[in-house]
């Protein structure tokens, strides 16, 4: 846990980097959890579990009792004052049995904090490449419109020699504006998910750096045994030994023990005196009491026991899931994205000559120019489909640095 807490004290400084500086994604996963809005929210349940964990080690709370008995008739007058200093002592274990219930939930606390603060980084770095994978389509719908832009001018040309209708003509006008009405809905797609990113980072975050497809993940192995140390799966060890813990608790029969020590002051017809006052006394909880409260925490036990088995079974088919989907989509990604730049430039060049030889009409024309826009853009979407699930890959294993 200190190492996630210590981070912000060591990265504060970048929340006031140059203006202008780039942003990378580890920049902004250290500026957005050097945040103490979002350091408040994380370590909630670690707070909340260690004051817990606290009162279950203290002692129990001692009473102070004052009473005063007035006597009328034949004792006219006489007084009695009692002060009496009283101890619960737990001799059934039910307090030894808690306090272990309650490090365990401290335990699980801590690990659930790591969890929010890995849920942070993860909604960062969501944020971060939508901001990448936003601006990287833009440029793509730009580049689009400036190949068919030319084409149109070349189209005005013949408009203009009378080698071309003036149908045709307004067939490559209607398709640049359909382009440039794509650009629009780009641009405002940039400008939300910049928005999101500087909400979560508390400021505008500056232009983005970044590549939006992901490196080759680690093998396998690497992931499932890392696994057992992830938060989420401490978090359910930490909740089924403390629902162990509390059946104990509850199914103690022994009867719980007060003391109590003070002192009695008397008066009477003028005359004073005082005395010691000791008191014992027992609370037995009544066999139905018990029996109930022992069936209700055998079966919560029993429950998060099987909370937890469930959880590691979901999360290791998960895990290798996920791995497996990072594997292959990064490598579909990669492929697609070969496939679209490395002959872009050759097919726009046979696009045009086959044009201009007459073996392509224009119809032809403008749907290879968008058959190469879809491609590129569908490379684009693939690859950020990958980093999105190395980004879930990551955060089920708690991890905070990308």
């Amino acid at each position: 846990m200190s190492r996630f807490l210590i981070l912000p004290v060591l990265l504060g400084p970048l929340g006031a980097q140059e203006v202008g500086q780039p942003m990378t994604e580890a920049r902004a996963v250290a500026r957005a959890l050097a945040r103490p809005e979002w350091q408040a929210l994380a370590q909630l349940p670690a707070k909340q579990t260690e004051g817990a964990a606290l009162e279950a080690r203290s002692w129990l709370s001692p009473g102070v009792e004052w009473s005063r008995e007035q006597f009328n008739g034949i004792q006219s007058g006489k007084r009695e004052d009692t002060l009496l200093l009283s101890q619960g002592f737990d001799l059934s274990g039910r307090r030894l049995a808690r306090r272990d219930a309650a490090l365990r939930r401290e335990e699980g606390g801590k690990a659930e904090s790591e969890q929010r603060l890995a849920g942070v980084a993860a909604q960062v770095r969501e944020a971060f490449y939508d901001v990448l994978a936003a601006r990287e389509r833009l440029a793509r719908l730009v580049g689009s419109i400036s190949r068919v832009g030319r084409f149109q001018e070349r189209v005005d040309r013949l408009h203009q020699a009378g080698e071309m209708s003036g149908l045709d003509r307004g067939r490559v006008r209607r398709e640049v504006e359909l382009l440039r009405g794509r650009e629009v809905v780009e641009r405002t797609r940039l400008l939300q998910a910049e928005a999101r990113l500087g909400s979560l980072l508390g400021g505008r975050p500056g232009p983005v750096q970044g590549d939006l497809l992901p490196g080759p993940p680690a093998a396998l192995e690497a992931y499932v045994a890392e696994q057992p140390g992830a938060p989420a799966t401490r978090m359910a060890l930490a909740q089924e030994a403390a629902a162990q813990a509390e059946a104990k608790a509850v199914g103690r029969w022994a009867p719980d023990l007060q003391l109590g020590l003070g002192v009695k002051r008397w008066q009477e017809a003028g005359l004073t005196g005082s005395g010691h006052v000791f008191s014992l006394g027992f609370t037995f909880p009544t066999p139905g009491r018990v029996h109930a409260a022992r069936v209700r925490g055998e079966a919560e036990a029993r429950a998060a026991s099987a909370q937890a088995r469930l959880q590691r079974e979901q999360d290791g088919a998960e895990l290798r899931a996920l791995w497996q989907a990072s594997v292959d989509l990064r490598a579909s990604a990669e492929r697609m994205a070969q496939e679209a730049h490395a002959g872009s430039g050759r097919t726009e060049a046979a696009l045009d000559a086959a044009f201009a030889a007459g073996e392509m009409d224009l119809l032809g024309r403008l749907d290879g120019a968008r058959n190469l826009l879809e491609a590129e853009l569908a490379a684009l979407d693939q690859a950020h489909t990958a980093r999105r699930t190395r980004i879930a890959l990551d955060r089920m294993l708690g991890k905070v640095n990308p």
